[in-house]
């Protein structure tokens, strides 16, 4: 469609969208709008940060703001799960269509920073015979297939959500920063090359993505000559549902990520010297069951963070590994149509790590979470929610569920949030 006809077709679908959500083009492609909108006013308190480095672990962020708090107690408006998309498909004969679909985040509080195609977007194939392939970027196969059940409607994104201490360091040196994120197996991956096969055996299908890192945009994952790097991931997962048993089993690797040694303190990060690669690794279960208007999963993850980092011209202290696990609990009860509750229990292990001719102590890079909430229904599409979590970090640790902001070394973090949703 032209730019004005596009106009004016989002225009119709937002004044009537229960008629005309969906719409079809001059050239024969079926598409439609649609989205969530998140609004949440969020308390926020932390305490209990260390104070002395005495028997920290050597991988421990530096500490920050004198062993006080560092974060700012306080309430705001957060609309971390709002969000916008236009998807589509067409029929192009042999049982395939032809898929495309472009997501955002919008920023419903103060209406700047939005941009496009901030969330999954791509462009692909479908078959019932063989599955779907897409290329774009998207969440990986690692990320989709665990944590399935969220949190009352999310599962990342929001301060409920699990990821930070199932499926990243505790000692990430800055919250949402590029170091931090190289050490993550719950992102989207750009630059990427999706499959999911059709189902087998009436529930049983294989997923595995294939993403490259970026010259375009600088990073930590970026391709450069000076040293030769040419980062990658392969995500894949495998997964059975068949009534109310779900059960899946996933791995990631990263290659030339440096997830360790860019997050940690005692070590000079390898990203920098030539000679050293790195190859991250995490392995997940999950198994989810129904029973009456009730919803259990569990999760397990294995991380492992490997760097040769004695290869190095200076090999002294240089990082080598870091590995740890972490487990997942989660509830839902669905006692009406109208009440909903949910808890999340999540226990990450301080781990062990190796220097090259250095001691390394992994002490007090442990943490929990618990998650409490409840949710009431105005409409199938418009629900009301409160909401609370609190993470009790190790003493060295800084897992971190914060969306403005980082907790010091040792700090607890406690968010209460009030709220409403509504998918359209």
């Amino acid at each position: 469609m032209d730019r004005k006809a596009m106009v004016l077709a989002v225009s119709a679908a937002l004044a009537a969208p229960s008629a005309l959500a969906q719409l079809k083009s001059p050239a024969g492609s079926d598409w439609e709008f649609y989205g969530k909108f998140y609004p949440e006013f969020m308390h926020i308190s932390g305490g209990g940060q260390t104070s002395s480095t005495v028997g920290l672990s050597t991988l421990a962020p530096t500490l920050t703001n004198g062993g006080n708090s560092n974060l700012v107690s306080r309430t705001e408006m957060l609309v971390s799960n709002t969000f916008i998309g236009f998807r589509g498909s067409k029929d192009i004969g042999n049982r395939m269509r032809a898929i495309w679909q472009m997501e955002q985040t919008v920023s419903l509080d103060e209406g700047t920073g939005s941009t496009l195609a901030t969330r999954d977007t791509f462009m692909g194939l479908t078959s019932p015979d063989w599955g779907t392939l897409r290329f774009g970027f998207m969440d990986t196969p690692f990320k989709k297939s665990g944590d399935v059940l969220g949190f009352l409607g999310v599962s990342s994104g929001n301060f409920v959500q699990t990821n930070p201490l199932l499926r990243q360091v505790g000692f990430a040196n800055a919250a949402g920063g590029p170091s931090s994120a190289a050490s993550r197996f719950h992102e989207r991956r750009g630059n990427a090359i999706d499959f999911a096969s059709r189902d087998f055996f009436g529930g049983l299908t294989y997923l595995v993505q294939y993403s490259l890192g970026s010259q375009a945009n600088p990073s930590e994952t970026s391709i450069t000559n000076t040293p030769k790097r040419f980062p990658r991931a392969i995500s894949q997962a495998v997964k059975w549902e068949s009534g109310p048993l779900y059960l899946a089993a996933m791995n990631e690797i990263h290659f030339d990520f440096f997830g360790g040694s860019t997050n940690a303190t005692a070590a000079e990060s390898n990203a920098a010297d030539g000679r050293v690669n790195s190859k991250d690794m995490a392995n997940q279960v999950t198994a989810m069951y129904k029973v009456g208007g009730h919803t259990f999963e569990a999760d397990y993850t294995w991380k492992y963070y490997k760097e040769n980092g004695q290869d190095s011209n200076t090999p002294n202290g240089r990082f080598l590994y870091y590995k740890n696990q972490a487990w997942m609990a989660a509830w839902e009860g669905r006692w009406s149509n109208t009440w909903r509750t949910a808890f999340t229990y999540v226990n990450a292990s301080a781990g062990n790590c190796a220097l090259f001719a250095t001691p390394c102590s992994t002490s007090g890079l442990e943490g929990k979470q618990y998650s409490l909430g409840g949710s009431y229904y105005l409409d199938p599409s418009v629900y009301l929610f409160l909401i609370g979590s609190k993470v009790i970090n190790g003493a060295s640790a800084r897992y971190d569920n914060v969306s403005n902001g980082s907790p010091a070394n040792g700090e607890d973090v406690t968010q209460v949030a009030l709220g409403l949703s509504y998918t359209f």
